[in-house]
């Protein structure tokens, strides 16, 4: 592990070396914007774009007297771009920049004599940005993103993956905090895999990832936060947008949704409907092994096929009122309803060994699961000052609601098919009831050269699951002995934060405390058994930042942060899947704590290098169980001693030519776990890698195409043997003249290769996984724009959409 942590520190530092003197010379591009009678315009944005490829470099905003200065600009050709609302775009000749300052010809911008719409900025945002410390995915264009779910979307992110029980993974690690907006989901594992999918990828900007943490973000997420950022409508007057989206994978699968937005003055009315029909095959051979000395050894080779089918209407509507110069007002409601139907078949072949079969166990099970969740927001920001100043206010009530019905069917014959025994008849249903209430106010003032951040939360989470199992005896049904479990879980979590950031030249530091009182109760009603629990934490943070110049940017950051289990996995009493497999729960499961250190580069605003390490005490990880004579195993979580982390990210966008841009996504990752588990003592470590590379073509006017290729290198997680996988993608783009409609096509997983392929060797548990999940799919979408899509003409600032984030 030190090797490898020498070799990452040096390859760091080779690549800041590198950057230094590339950038080591830099100058400006400066000049002034006029209009046509050649009095000086305010407020132009002004672009700086590569000649060949005319990407966005860098951008400025002229003064009062018209004025404008690119600063530190590069060495290269460039094309220097003006455009403001009410005025043609302009666009110089190629400018040389060779090492010195260069003055512009003024530019002298002419009115337009019709009114026109919203003005477009032909540099094109690029797929992948670095900002604030965090790596922001814009899918909001993108040909490949069009029509997917939610889940889809956010794992084509830097650094995201999914594992085989569709667990969202950063930096090949468990423990991810998903925030949407900003706003905590309180879901994890499957809940949050069920809501993801439940969401129309339609609704989302970017997704923004970041591995580094300050004291007013939760401190919840071990590796780190992926936040969700949904779209906002900003024009004026009525507008909305109609989408329709087919796709054949095993089945079909459509969605269409419609959003409209009103904005009139200072108050916005939005709302939006979507429907989706997902339906999926999903393919899994299992082999296991179970020694016995009592019974000897038995093989079981499953073959299963589970067809699952989805219906999901997700809605929003609100209301944002601005009630003065400083106070603006937000109220909207949302909710899903999602109806999933599957049916579940699988054959095992039951053995000393493989290929010989002593008897075939046929299984059936079929589930509908309604999940609907509703939430309703309320946020009140009023500003304190014209520099920053101000007090936000954020109240949240979610409601989620699952009630699953299973009904399973099992016979078992002999190697010819001749009954052993009388089929089985189970059923059970499991309805879940989970509420959630926060609050929170947030400050943030100007103090003295720096800004102070504090705040408070509250948040209240009831959880109230009702497993009810019963079975067929003498043509009845009746309670399964020993399977019905009633589980209530409770958390109250009262947090509060004061951060603190200041410049010091060229350096900058933010250092801040975070304090969570956690009170926790699990109560079994089945077993007459509860675990209670209250603590307090405390979660520093800093970080350090120096500007060796623009294009040149260092900083380290630490951050405590914790993962607390899911719900389901303190639940003490088993789930079934089939006869022979269950998920078994752990009330004594305790959070994990991870100490997360991060070395952040970013050269010329483009390049992205993160070196991080995380060090987790108690990790929580999934173990395993089995009863040899009966043939059972099961899958539990249990706190291990120790899990390290160490990981080198590299973002690299690249230009080739004029029509074909790059954003190559590289991880390597070193992972290894110590401490006991499944009865005995683990100390394993790998190095594996992950790639993603994302290809745009602009190929005509209005045709565009987009490629993606990822890749997946074998790597042991905990006990368990991951196997390679990878991936391709492609979609072509075509944008109508009239400017409000496109249409996409894409395939996704092409050449069938995105398998989720599994082995595990340790101690006495010794079973092979093969899973593929219907990701090869083509899929059409159309969407249209209508109604008013011109931008209100008047600017309240010089930042752009691109530079904020949205609240």
């Amino acid at each position: 592990m030190k090797r490898l942590f020498t070799h990452l520190i040096l390859s760091c530092f080779l690549v800041l070396s590198t950057g230094f003197t590339l950038f080591a010379q830099q100058v400006d591009v400066k000049g002034k914007v006029f209009n046509s009678k050649s009095e000086p315009l305010a407020n132009v944005s002004v672009y700086l774009l590569t000649a060949k490829a005319e990407a966005v470099i860098k951008t400025a905003v002229s003064d009062e007297q018209g004025a404008y200065v690119i600063k530190n600009t590069p060495k290269g050709e460039f094309i220097v771009q003006a455009s403001s609302v009410g005025y043609d775009v302009f666009k110089s000749t190629v400018v040389l920049v060779d090492g010195k300052s260069v003055v512009m010809d003024d530019i002298h911008l002419v009115e337009q004599t019709q009114t026109i719409g919203a003005v477009t900025v032909e540099g094109r945002v690029p797929l992948v940005q670095q900002r604030d410390g965090k790596l922001i995915l814009n899918v909001e264009n993108s040909t490949l993103a069009a029509g997917n779910n939610a889940l889809e979307v956010v794992q084509r992110a830097p650094g995201v993956s999914v594992d085989k029980d569709e667990n969202l993974q950063l930096m090949g690690q468990q423990g991810v905090n998903v925030t949407i907006d900003g706003r905590q989901t309180f879901m994890s594992g499957e809940q949050l895999a069920t809501f993801l999918k439940a969401m129309n990828g339609d609704q989302i900007k970017s997704v923004e990832v970041s591995t580094q943490r300050s004291a007013k973000d939760d401190a919840e997420g071990a590796v780190g936060t992926i936040n969700i950022v949904l779209k906002k409508n900003r024009l004026e007057g009525f507008n909305g947008t109609f989408l329709a989206s087919a796709a054949r994978g095993e089945h079909f699968r459509g969605n269409s949704s419609l959003s409209l937005n009103y904005k009139k003055n200072n108050t916005t009315v939005f709302g939006s409907y979507g429907y989706t029909h997902n339906k999926r095959e999903f393919d899994l051979g299992l082999e296991r092994t179970i020694p016995s000395e009592e019974v000897g050894d038995r093989v079981f080779d499953q073959q299963a096929n589970l067809t699952e089918t989805n219906k999901t209407h997700n809605y929003k509507f609100g209301i944002e009122q601005k009630t003065s110069e400083r106070n603006t007002m937000l109220l909207q409601f949302s909710g899903d309803n999602d109806k999933e139907s599957s049916l579940n078949k699988s054959l095992t072949d039951i053995g000393p060994q493989l290929g010989i079969v002593d008897s075939i166990l046929t299984s059936s099970s079929k589930s509908i699961t309604p999940f609907n969740r509703y939430s309703v927001n309320f946020n009140n920001e009023f500003k304190l000052d014209t520099v920053g100043g101000k007090v936000v206010v954020d109240l949240d009530w979610s409601a989620f609601r699952n009630n699953s019905d299973i009904n399973y069917e099992y016979r078992t014959t002999d190697a010819a098919g001749d009954l052993l025994y009388d089929p089985e008849f189970e059923r059970s249903r499991m309805p879940v009831d989970i509420d959630i209430y926060v609050g929170k106010i947030d400050f943030t003032k100007g103090i003295g050269k720096g800004k102070l951040e504090s705040g408070l939360k509250y948040s209240h989470v009831k959880s109230d699951n009702d497993l009810q199992f019963e079975q067929i005896i003498d043509g009845e049904w009746q309670d399964y002995v020993g399977r019905p479990n009633h589980f209530v879980y409770t958390e109250q979590l009262a947090a509060g934060y004061v951060d603190y950031s200041q410049e010091f030249g060229k350096f900058s530091a933010k250092a801040g405390i975070r304090a969570e009182y956690t009170i926790s109760d699990g109560n079994s009603i089945t077993l007459a058994k509860r675990v209670k629990r209250d603590y307090l934490d405390w979660f520093p943070s800093v970080n350090l930042s120096y500007t060796v110049n623009e294009n040149n940017m260092l900083s380290l950051s630490y951050a405590k942060k914790i993962s607390r289990p899911n719900y389901r996995f303190l639940n003490p009493f088993a789930y079934y899947i089939d006869k022979f497999t269950y998920m078994l729960g752990n009330p004594y499961l305790n959070p994990q704590y991870t100490d997360g250190f991060t070395l952040n580069y970013t050269l010329y605003k483009m390049y992205n290098i993160t070196l991080g390490t995380d060090i987790t005490n108690d990790a929580m990880v999934e173990s395993m169980g089995q009863d040899n004579i009966k043939g059972e195993s099961w899958v539990t979580r249990e706190n291990l001693a120790r899990n390290v982390t160490a990981y080198l990210n590299i973002n690299a966008p690249f230009q080739i030519g004029k029509i074909w841009s790059m954003n190559n996504n590289l991880t390597t990752i070193y992972m290894h776990f110590e401490g006991p588990i499944a009865g005995e003592y683990a100390d394993l470590g790998s190095v594996f890698f992950q790639g993603r590379s994302t290809n745009n073509f602009k190929m005509g006017k209005g045709l565009s195409a987009e490629l993606s290729v990822n890749y997946n290198s074998p790597f042991l997680y905990n006990v368990y043997k991951i196997h390679a996988r990878w991936g391709t993608d492609l979609g072509i783009n075509y944008n109508f003249k009239d400017g409000r409609s496109s249409l996409k096509l894409a395939g996704t997983d092409i050449f069938r290769t995105q398998k989720n392929n599994i082995s595990t060797d340790f101690g006495q548990f010794n079973s092979n996984i093969r899973q593929y999940n219907d990701n090869q799919t083509v899929r059409l979408t159309y969407t249209y724009k209508f109604g008013n899509l011109k931008q209100q003409n008047r600017r309240n600032n010089t930042d752009s959409d691109e530079k904020n984030r949205a609240l």
